[in-house]
């Protein structure tokens, strides 16, 4: 049991540490704002409750699961401030999903800490759980008409000709950077490279094969059509764009399936 309580007590000092992330928000500033709050909370119940010693072994294991949630919630937080703005509106409704399970689960943990707590800590853990309850996690417009543009481009016919695809891939990625504020050099340039970045993860884990697609993907319309995404209503393409209609034509059919699993997560 001392082992126990000197392992959630170190988990709880380390905490403290970590710089508040949100400052630092690309996307899900809503979600990440409502989780942020959340954890606030949390994390003072989890510290006065260890203060508090509960002789009791399912508040402790409640303690653990819920520093274990605690980090789930810092990670998405860190992953809005880090990863690439048009990966993060792709996978957004996963997103949605993830803080569902979270809240959840605070939920759950916090109810089987409040019976072996003081009464006063218990009125504040009754307090949270209320909230818990009316707690929603909703994702900004902006995040939803990017994610939207770019799954219209699976709804297109792979036979269609290069020209109509490279109109549509066109406008898809200018509707997607314009709402998503990637709309500068140098936000095009961070963009490039947070999904770089997140594409070197990818290959070195060697794990999952759908993201690594997603990405090479996302990348792949920012290198084509980077210089041309300010022109939000453009009728036709700069006659300097060169198209290499084969390597189009590969990645567009290795990604489909990828989107339609997207697609499913949104129902």
């Amino acid at each position: 049991m001392i082992a126990v309580d000197e392992l959630v007590h170190n988990k709880g000092a380390k905490a403290l540490e970590n710089p508040n992330p949100c400052k630092d928000l690309k996307v899900h500033l809503s979600i990440c704002l409502e989780l942020q709050k959340l954890v606030d909370r949390i994390l003072h119940i989890i510290l006065a409750t260890e203060s508090a010693r509960p002789n009791c072994t399912l508040a402790i294991k409640a303690l653990c699961s819920l520093h274990l949630h605690l980090n789930k919630a810092n990670s998405i937080i860190k992953h809005s401030s880090e990863c690439s703005k048009l990966y993060m509106a792709m996978t957004s409704h996963r997103i949605l999903s993830r803080c569902e399970k979270i809240r959840n689960a605070f939920e759950l943990y916090l109810t089987q800490i409040q019976s072996a707590v003081p009464l006063s800590l218990a009125a504040e853990i009754s307090g949270i759980l209320h909230d818990l309850k009316d707690t929603e996690f909703s994702l900004g417009i902006e995040e939803v008409e990017a994610r939207k543009a770019i799954l219209a481009l699976y709804e297109k016919d792979l036979n269609d000709s290069a020209s109509s695809m490279e109109n549509a891939e066109l406008e898809a990625i200018q509707i997607a950077t314009s709402r998503l504020k990637i709309n500068s050099t140098f936000s095009l340039i961070v963009e490039k490279a947070s999904l770089r970045k997140q594409l070197d993860q990818v290959i070195n884990n060697d794990t999952n094969q759908k993201e690594k697609q997603l990405l090479q993907y996302l990348l792949y319309l920012l290198m084509r059509y980077g210089k041309f995404i300010h022109q939000i209503g453009s009728n036709s393409l700069d006659h300097d764009l060169v198209v290499d209609k084969e390597h189009s034509h590969q990645v567009m059919e290795s990604i489909d399936n990828v989107v339609r699993d997207f697609e499913v997560l949104s129902t």
